[in-house]
């Protein structure tokens, strides 16, 4: 034994704990100004800072059950509440907060105002990024008093008001104790495995999402859950997170049949985030549980389970969408956030690292502290000017019973990059309007770091291969600031911004300008540059090349990159000496599709479709699904009767049961072919998925892009010869043609048709803008009178208005056998607008240079209102 039950030698539980802290900030009364409860947190911070240090030396000469070390935990984990309280709690109950944090994004805040939120701000980061709280508490319940574990409890008529009582967050209880619960309290369950396997089994609930597990990661608060994990996730499950402080409970369970143990680490990350991180729905009395044994205790114990129903013609039969997996697929961020999912997908596309736990453990870093916790009279004082405040006395905080309550209401939006507290140099009370900032030595999770210490040949054309490492960023090597007030993530960024041209192979220039385009989508290129899209090779796709194509697009990518960045550290020119041979790529290329084998010229939008299908199905997490099933004739005549606007909603979702990877979350759209009869009016509509939008270039002298598009989607009188066999009339009938854009993707790629199908081509100038809107042109037909579940499908992202920027442009002269392809990119605020011509580069000479009339194919990406 550890420890004698008989002494009853334990640490205070999280609840006392607790109730101290609530008791000790409740001692403040509600009079106080935001500049004295600011100072209150910086001195409390200072005090944190001190116990923790403490702590760390009592470790290294008592036993982790000693009484001092229960008393140094006990004292870290209060002043970290006690700032967690003031600061996400009582603070932004002041109006004085209220006022400040409205006029926080306008010129009209006052200087006072404005050092004030720099310091909340500061403050807000600081207990985000802590990552040592997690390890306090998991210490603290491993050495307090355990209470009902439900091991052995079969007794079936305790109430739930015992139940709540003896059950404390963190705990985790055994299904018999989970029935109870449900029976007599509100429970939210949480299904913390993967999407299929919570389709095809999971615990009968009406209160019931799904959380895959590698969709977040420890460090995640909660609105990262939500506006990250929960992205995917169909609206009724991101309802019921939000509401999660309304539970009486919050139920975590996954398998214990998964044999890496990532889920269980998992389950322990995410009760760490609810419990330490929820930020914007505080469970303030709200208890976080998991289930012991994961869900095959639950089904040993005769607890009822029930699977989806996957037949997606429910939706037009019955207007069931339970057959769907509406989070199957990254759902493209609305204009409501300012979250934008090209950055959201990272996270989702890295592995996330999840905590080792399972073990008690004996922390190594943290200090020893004394019983008596201090408490500075500065508390009690207001600050003047800011000026610097004298030292006072402490006073202990005495012994109190069980509480539970843990208070983080809503925090302002905040920088990515934020440090850890153990990073946080000595903070001083508040001198100045402006508070230093904390040390940035750590970089914002997912951003790209870079360096100087990989070699490269000293000169000729880089082979594809290459073997070396990553290179990384030393901190020093990544400058605080700039001359022109370009920031530090701005200074990351801009390296995916590379410059370095291609040799063209052989009339290879087609596959060189559409590399270089589909490298001005920093999503794509940042995917395949810090390797995150290993983790989604499917190599059961049907359809898929077993990952060889998207291995050797990487591969391209990462020496584009390391010789851009040995061009830019030389200072080398940008030309066939220091061009990359994209060969092994072509032969990767050649091996999938025999068209692009030979070294004959071939059609650049072509190529471009080929690639990014292939890619798609690389990637595809459903590419071994079965192909989806024709509709009946009665479920093609219910989708007839529905606005396109659902109509199409509900093929998008039965598109992602078989094609969901981050090329369709990036660049793949929809539109609908309707046929209709003109004597009885009879209509068929089909919808079309596509990468590539092709539209027709009228004739004439000039015309824009506008153009086009109403040439694309005018109603179109079928020839005789191509006349629809209407089903209804029994014969070909009188008919016309309608194309309506259903879907805009993030990233629309533009083919203007200019071959006809003799291959003659029209050389007219199609004026195109650098920002195009398309929101007249998206089919906005829902009506109020559709079934009231149809409503609730995911919007994905198709919120007007569809506002986009140019950033690329793949141009052609000549013709299609003896032409040339030459490409202009968007390479971000450090670069502008560049050249390329096979192995040259070079910056325009004008903005609109890359407004042409050669132009082919042109590459939007989706902007969004402020």
């Amino acid at each position: 034994m550890p420890h004698s039950e008989l002494k009853h030698e334990y640490c205070r539980s999280v609840r006392q704990l607790t109730k101290i802290v609530d008791k000790f900030v409740s001692q403040d009364g509600d009079g106080q100004d935001m500049e004295t409860l600011l100072q209150e947190c910086i001195d409390t911070l200072v005090n944190y800072q001190e116990e923790t240090k403490k702590l760390k030396k009592t470790l290294l000469t008592h036993s982790e059950w000693s009484p001092s070390v229960f008393e140094g935990y006990e004292a870290v984990f209060v002043y970290y509440k006690i700032v967690s309280q003031i600061v996400l709690s009582k603070i932004p109950e002041l109006e004085q907060f209220k006022i400040a944090k409205a006029a926080a994004g306008n010129d009209a805040i006052n200087g006072r105002d404005k050092g004030l939120m720099e310091v909340y701000n500061m403050l807000v980061k600081t207990l985000l990024t802590d990552d040592k709280i997690g390890d306090v508490r998991r210490y603290i319940k491993e050495h307090s008093k355990r209470d009902l574990d439900g091991s052995g409890s079969s007794s079936s008529a305790s109430s739930a008001a015992t139940l709540q009582y003896d059950i404390h967050s963190g705990q985790a209880i055994a299904s018999s104790v989970l029935k109870e619960l449900m029976n007599n309290s509100r429970v939210l369950l949480i299904d913390l495995r993967p999407r299929t396997q919570f389709v095809a089994s999971h615990i009968a609930s009406n209160t019931l999402m799904c959380l895959e597990p590698i969709s977040f990661k420890d460090s995640y608060s909660d609105a990262d859950l939500l506006k990250k994990s929960l992205i995917t996730s169909p609206d009724f499950e991101i309802d019921l997170f939000k509401k999660r402080d309304t539970y009486d409970f919050v139920v975590i369970y996954t398998s214990s049949a998964e044999r890496t143990g990532f889920n269980e680490q998992q389950q322990s990350a995410l009760v760490h985030i609810l419990l330490n991180r929820s930020f914007e729905a505080p469970l303030k009395s709200t208890r976080v549980l998991t289930l012991q044994g994961g869900i095959e205790s639950w089904r040993k114990s005769q607890g009822v389970c029930e699977e989806t129903k996957t037949d997606s013609e429910n939706a037009y039969l019955n207007s069931d969408l339970s057959g769907f997996d509406f989070q199957e697929v990254a759902k493209s961020t609305t204009p409501s956030y300012q979250y934008r999912l090209d950055s959201s997908l990272n996270p989702m596309l890295s592995k996330p690292h999840a905590p080792q736990d399972g073990q008690v453990r004996t922390p190594q870093f943290f200090p020893n502290q004394q019983p008596a916790l201090k408490r500075n009279s500065s508390f009690r004082e207001k600050l003047i000017k800011y000026s610097p405040l004298p030292s006072r006395t402490t006073t202990p905080i005495a012994k109190s019973n069980e509480t539970q309550s843990t208070l983080y209401p809503e925090t302002p939006k905040l920088a990515p990059s934020a440090p850890a507290l153990n990073n946080l140099p000595h903070i001083s009370p508040i001198q100045s309007y402006t508070l230093s900032p904390i040390s940035r030595s750590v970089s914002p999770p997912n951003t790209l770091t870079l360096g100087k210490t990989s070699t490269f040949p000293p000169q000729g054309s880089l082979p594809e291969r290459f073997t070396g490492s990553r290179p990384q960023f030393r901190p020093n090597d990544v400058p605080k600031s700039t001359s022109n007030g370009v920031t530090r993530k701005e200074y990351l960024d801009k390296d995916l911004d590379f410059n370095v041209g291609l040799v063209n192979l052989g009339n290879s220039c087609y596959m060189n300008c559409i590399v270089q385009c589909l490298l001005g989508s920093r999503e794509l290129c940042r995917i395949f540059l810090d390797d995150s899209y290993k983790n989604h090779v499917n190599l059961n796709s049907k359809l898929g090349s077993k990952g060889v194509l998207a291995t050797y697009f990487s591969k391209l990518i990462h020496v584009m990159y390391n010789q851009a960045l040995m061009i830019k550290t030389k200072r080398l020119p940008t030309n066939e000496r220091t061009a990359v041979q994209p060969s092994h790529f072509k032969v990767a290329c050649g091996s999938i599709n025999s068209l692009f084998k030979s070294s004959s010229q071939q059609d650049c939008q072509e190529f471009c479709q080929f690639l990014l299908d292939g890619l798609h199905e690389d990637l595809n997490q459903c590419g071994a699904n079965p192909p989806l099933k024709e509709l009946s004739r009665e479920a093609e005549d219910m989708r007839e009767k529905l606005p396109v606007r659902i109509a199409s909603s509900i093929e998008w979702e039965r598109y992602l049961t078989t094609d969901f990877s981050v090329i369709v979350d990036l660049f793949q759209g929809q539109y609908s072919s309707q046929l209709k009869c003109q004597v009885c009016n009879k209509t068929s509509t089909t919808y079309q998925p596509f990468s590539v939008l092709s539209v027709p270039v009228p004739f004439g002298n000039r015309c824009t892009i506008l153009d086009s598009f109403s040439e694309f989607t005018k109603v179109e009188v079928l020839d005789k010869d191509e006349q629809w066999s209407c089903p209804r009339c029994k014969q070909k009938q009188p008919s016309t043609k309608k194309i309506t854009i259903t879907r805009l993707p993030r990233n629309l790629i533009i083919h203007l048709k200019r071959f006809d199908n003799m291959l003659n081509k029209n050389n007219i100038f199609v004026e195109y803008p650098h920002v195009l809107d398309l929101t007249s042109f998206w089919a906005d037909d829902k009506r109020d009178d559709a079934p009231a579940s149809l409503q609730e499908l995911p919007t994905r992202g198709q919120v007007p208005p569809f506002k986009y920027k140019l950033y690329a442009v793949a141009s052609h002269s000549g013709t299609l056998y003896g032409g040339h392809y030459t490409a202009y990119v968007n390479k971000g605020p450090w670069h502008g607008w560049c050249y390329y011509d096979d192995t040259s580069c070079r910056k325009v000479k004008n903005s609109d240079e890359c407004i042409t009339k050669s132009a082919y194919v042109l590459f939007y990406h989706r902007i969004y209102d402020s």
